[in-house]
């Protein structure tokens, strides 16, 4: 698997929140608690009572009068007038009403808006609520319901001002017209006025129009001679008329006289609709409201809950535990389960072993001293997938015997677990050598044969001082098989520059021709660099991680793995949590025995893999 995929991996082994909170669960519990016991001291040291008042609001302009066709949304009105409950103006009318209750109640303008006021506004309706907190159920109830009513009184006045407002405008707009209409009909005077030939015309035509009003017609005796008579005359009156009529609309057609008529026909128009418009706003001043079409007063304030403040106190705290634990969970991820370490090092589980003290074991080799035990079955299934391995190497694939045991950093039980497999594969009839390599610690020295080191180990191989059979030691353990250790000796050069030498690579092939298995013991490879060189000098690699253990190290080790080249086996989970099912079976040795292993703390056996 290349770096991509690595990352990958990475991606789903991303901590969740909830996986976050869960590890740090008791710093998150105690954050919880802490909270809550922050919102029981804030709830007992500030008692409130709270009121509400609820109105139901429609804007007026859609029910006036003459306001036809007015575009209106009633969601956004609501909205606005739930900010005009909010405002200063009214918090400011609000305390002047409060204030001249019986009792009165004192309420500062800042604190009706900062604290005592909450306004909502519905989102499905034309409600709006208005809830109000004190110290006092009085206070709270007085309050509430004077937020109601200088709401009102706010709206009532804004609506009179707006409709006086109108009026005067229209007024002023109409004297104005007045004055150009009369200037303009007095123009029209002067002009005609001034013509002598108008002037006659218009003599005439009252001449005729006076004959017309004093002509006395026929009676019904009269003769059909004087009836005719009559009809003539009369005929000849109205004839007269309508010529001196006709003789004054030619006059009028002059240009002048014409304009001024026009002026004043539009002057007339213009003002008899801004008297209908007039007339219509007194009207609407007299249907107007506030807009509030129902009212709900405060009638009962309810005391605040304690164990509401404790329980939102619990949920911050649990909330903010989980924002810490989130980062520190991704900051030092760890391994969990048997399963994790696959996802950082591409590579398969061998065998999770367990914690020797959950079976209280006392021994570092359970393989020898304890072979009943869950944790040395476990070492046995690591020998088996080695031999595996190997007769896969057998039927076609590469042949391999040497393989290199490391970690990514130290405390993972990596040496133990080299000296377990090691008697493991022995027991299975396997020659079998194992490598101190670790020239700092020696620790697998140690483990098999004592704190007295061999006179000769490695580095004198290496450099040629000795031979493989003078180096090594065998290590007789009853019912154990044998096994045969090279320890790291005692170099004149430092490990780095020592594994660089050529004669290096022969020893590992010599070795490679007398032994079935070598179990090199290397260093972590994140702390030393000559680890790099065993591994590249093995045939095989396998990775002791550990239970709780750092992921990102993990992956680190795959990275250096990936570069050096040498193919995994897999990887030992050691230190793991003792499963209940490993102790139900009776393990391998079950059939040497010929009775059941005990287990950990009862007489059931140690489960089988």
């Amino acid at each position: 698997m290349d770096r991509i995929a690595v990352y990958e991996t990475n991606e789903q082994f991303e901590p969740t929140v909830a996986g976050a909170a869960w590890q740090y669960r008791w710093l998150v519990l105690l954050l919880a608690i802490g909270f809550a016991g922050l919102g029981w001291l804030y709830g007992s040291s500030n008692e409130a009572y709270t009121a509400t008042a609820s109105i139901g609001v429609e804007d007026p302009r859609i029910s006036n009068l003459f306001t036809v066709g007015y575009d209106a949304t009633p969601e956004r009105y609501v909205r606005s007038q739930a900010e005009i409950v909010a405002s200063r103006v009214v918090a400011a009318r609000a305390a002047e009403i409060a204030a001249q209750a019986d009792p009165p109640v004192t309420a500062d303008v800042d604190y009706i808006m900062e604290e005592g006021l909450a306004v909502d506004a519905s989102t499905d309706s034309d409600l709006i609520s208005i809830t109000y907190s004190a110290t006092t159920a009085y206070e709270a109830i007085t309050m509430a319901n004077a937020i109601a009513t200088a709401y009102q009184e706010v709206g009532r006045e804004a609506a009179a001002a707006e409709f006086e407002a109108a009026v005067l405008e229209l007024d002023s707009s109409i004297t104005a017209l007045t004055s150009q209409l009369l200037d303009v009909e007095q123009s029209l005077r002067d002009l005609q006025s001034s013509d002598a030939s108008r002037l006659a015309l218009e003599a005439q035509l009252d001449t005729a129009l006076s004959r017309l009003l004093l002509f006395e017609p026929s009676s019904s005796s009269a003769s059909l001679e004087d009836l005719a008579d009559t009809a003539a005359r009369l005929n000849e009156i109205r004839l007269e008329i309508e010529t001196l009529q006709a003789a004054l609309a030619r006059e009028d057609t002059d240009l002048d006289t014409q304009s001024l008529i026009d002026q004043r026909d539009d002057l007339r128009q213009r003002l008899t609709d801004l008297q209908l418009v007039r007339d219509q706003r007194e009207v609407d001043a007299q249907l107007s409201t506030s807009g509030v079409v129902f009212s709900d007063p405060a009638a009962t304030a309810e005391p605040s809950s304690i164990g509401v403040m404790v329980l939102a106190g619990f949920m911050l705290g649990g909330i903010i535990g989980s924002a810490i634990a989130f980062p520190l969970s991704r900051g030092k991820r760890r391994f969990g389960s048997r399963s994790e370490p696959e996802r950082a090092l591409g590579s398969p589980l061998i065998s999770d072993v367990p914690n020797f003290l959950d079976e209280r074991l006392s021994t570092n080799l359970p393989v020898v001293e304890a072979p009943g035990s869950v944790s040395a079955e476990a070492f046995r299934f690591v020998s088996t997938a080695i031999a595996v391995q190997r007769d896969r190497a057998g039927a076609g694939m590469p042949a391999f015997r040497t393989v290199v045991v490391t970690s990514a950093l130290i405390a993972t039980g990596k040496t133990t677990a080299v000296a377990n497999t090691a008697f493991a594969a022995a027991l299975g009839g396997n020659r079998v050598l194992v490598v101190d390599a670790d020239f700092t610690s020696q620790e697998l020295t140690r483990i098999l044969i004592g704190s007295v080191a061999p006179r000769h180990g490695l580095a004198d191989l290496i450099e040629g001082e000795t031979s493989l059979e003078e180096a090594t030691v065998s290590v007789n353990m009853e019912g154990a098989g044998s096994v045969d250790l090279l320890s790291s000796g005692t170099p004149d050069l430092a490990a780095a520059d020592l594994l660089s030498l050529p004669a290096v690579a022969d020893v590992f092939r010599e070795w490679g021709e007398r032994y079935d298995l070598i179990l090199v013991d290397a260093p972590p490879i994140l702390s030393v660099a000559y680890s790099t060189s065993l591994i590249r000098l093995a045939d095989r690699v396998i990775v002791v991680t550990s239970h709780g253990h750092d992921y990102s190290s993990t992956q680190d080790l795959r990275y250096q793995l990936d570069m050096i080249g040498t193919p995994q086996l897999g990887y030992i989970y050691n230190f793991a949590p003792l499963r209940a099912e490993m102790t139900l079976v009776a393990g391998s040795m079950a059939d040497w025995n010929q009775t059941p292993a005990a287990g950990p703390e009862s007489e059931t056996s140690p489960a089988e893999k």
